[in-house]
């Protein structure tokens, strides 16, 4: 005997350290901690993150194209060519021979855009050393003499140095530069809505998802009462029906109702394991991790009228101004579009100084003046309609975007009035279903207590005992159905009803 109860008592003592341990290693989550974790480690936000960062880097890429830059550039780094000559005799005919050289060449550019005329001023540094191979005869001057004489040289070589500032300025033409920044600032203003307008969505869905759970849970809890509620109406009547008081026919209806009611409740668990994975992966948790959802579901009542809820939507929704930059996109993709036809110039203005000696250390002593000043002209002349299709599909995407933003404030207006009756509905129902819950219970006990004198049929107390889970179940799904709608509505709006304040979004700043 007194081993039995030492192993009874060993078996409780594990039971209990296995719930423990369970209850310990279960997160218990409140809403504000779950959309904490999802804004922080949910897969949408961190591509939110990315795309963002991608347009603050773009932005400030255009804005370091108006300062200074400088490259280094090896033209020939050698250029070797061995090829034939045709050179014009003097009695007619022509020669033919062949030539062979390397050139080697640096050149250093320092760049500074200007911005307001899209020009670009450059200073430029230059070192060339050409070769070449085979023995020619040049007219040179003798040292002692001064005066000209052919001279032989053996693979000769020069070097030549140039120093130049120069200026290159388009003509005719829309401002490229400007343009470019421009549109990066504009990408990254639409960026920066729709993070705002998809944290939103994010919130909107963790709210959701959370009450879901909640929703999984308390089911759970429901269908355990209406189980352990038919046990204990089985157990009563059984024992009714050994003292000879209860017919035996009444004991196996209440015998399939506990079976019902138990299978019922299997749906209901696996349905919360399902739930809780989805929302797991909702928030960006390991799926391995429990969670549960906690939350106290207080009601109060709150009047919201549309044409508060209108006039909120109509000044904070971000598509409005979304739709906005898409329209001023679409006119700069015209503009550059019409452009690829249009008359082109350039000029160029050059001024600097340069040399050419056969060595290296004179080479850098009694420069030449070098100027240059020319300017280009294109003219498009047929293109068999290219650039006039391309222009007017740039129009037809810049009218779409317009009628876009003229319909946006017909949908968000509608979106809005859904959005009200929802909630207005959703708080009607909550209150009937919460009244029908209490008359449920009041008819339930009183119908047990029938039941238990004898004076109530085993078919009517399942039927009050599933009047009563569904009166439950119905006043959970409304309350839930409320909180939802009242984040829908906040969503919509970017309006807190209940705090009476607008909806902030948090940004990640700019590092």
């Amino acid at each position: 005997m007194h081993q039995k109860n030492a192993l009874g008592f060993l078996t409780f003592l594990f039971l209990l350290s296995t719930f423990t341990l369970h209850a310990q290693s279960q997160r218990i989550l409140t809403l504000e901690e779950s959309l904490n974790i999802a804004l922080g480690k949910s897969y949408q936000v961190k591509q939110l993150e990315q795309s963002l960062l991608n347009s603050r880097m773009n932005l400030q890429a255009a804005r370091a194209s108006f300062k200074s830059n400088g490259q280094l550039l090896f033209s020939s780094l050698p250029n070797y060519q061995q090829s034939e000559r045709q050179t014009p005799l003097l009695g007619g005919g022509f020669a033919f021979d062949r030539q062979k050289f390397m050139n080697l060449q640096a050149d250093l550019y320092v760049n500074q855009p200007v911005s307001t005329t899209d020009g670009v001023f450059s200073l430029v540094g230059s070192l060339q050393r050409f070769q070449q191979f085979g023995t020619f005869e040049e007219l040179g001057v003798d040292p002692i003499t001064g005066l000209p004489v052919a001279v032989t040289r053996s693979d000769p070589k020069d070097y030549s140095p140039t120093l130049r500032l120069q200026f290159r300025q388009p003509l005719f033409t829309y401002n490229r530069l400007k343009t470019g920044y421009k549109r990066a600032d504009l990408n990254l203003e639409n960026t920066l809505q729709t993070y705002s307008r998809s944290q939103l969505d994010i919130i909107y869905n963790v709210t959701t998802g959370f009450y879901n759970l909640f929703r999984a849970q308390r089911q759970v809890e429901i269908d355990s009462a209406q189980v352990q509620q038919s046990e204990n109406a089985h157990r009563l009547a059984k024992l009714k029906q050994q003292a000879g008081l209860f017919p035996e026919l009444e004991v196996l209806r209440l015998e399939v109702e506990v079976a019902n009611s138990r299978n019922t409740l299997t749906n209901s668990e696996a349905n919360l394991q399902r739930v809780e994975d989805n929302f797991k992966l909702q928030i960006g948790l390991p799926i391995e991790e429990s969670v549960q959802a906690s939350t106290a579901l207080a009601y109060q009542p709150i009047n919201v009228a549309l044409e508060k809820a209108l006039v909120e939507a109509l000044q904070r929704r971000t598509e409005l101004r979304s739709d906005e930059i898409s329209v001023q996109l679409s006119e700069i993709s015209v503009r550059e579009a019409d452009a690829a036809s249009e008359v082109r110039g350039e000029l160029f203005l050059s001024y600097g100084i340069f040399n050419r000696r056969e060595k290296f250390q004179d080479a850098f002593q009694d420069f030449s003046n070098d100027r240059r000043a020319t300017f280009e002209l294109t003219m498009p002349l047929w293109d068999w309609g290219k650039n006039g299709a391309e222009v007017q599909a740039a129009q037809a995407s810049l009218e779409s975007n317009r009628l876009t933003k003229q319909n946006r404030i017909d949908l968000i207006k509608q979106e809005i009035r859904d959005a009200v009756r929802s909630l207005q509905s959703s708080q009607q129902r909550l209150e009937i279903s919460r009244r029908s819950e209490e008359l449920a219970e009041k008819s339930y006990k009183i119908s047990l207590l029938k039941f238990e004198n004898g004076d109530l049929s085993s078919q009517d107390l399942a039927l009050e005992q599933n009047r009563l889970t569904q009166a439950k179940t119905n006043s959970l799904n409304a309350i839930i159905d409320y909180k939802q709608a009242l984040a829908d509505l906040r969503r919509k709006t970017l309006w807190d009803f209940e705090k009476e304040a607008p909806v902030q979004i948090a940004v990640p700043k700019e590092e």
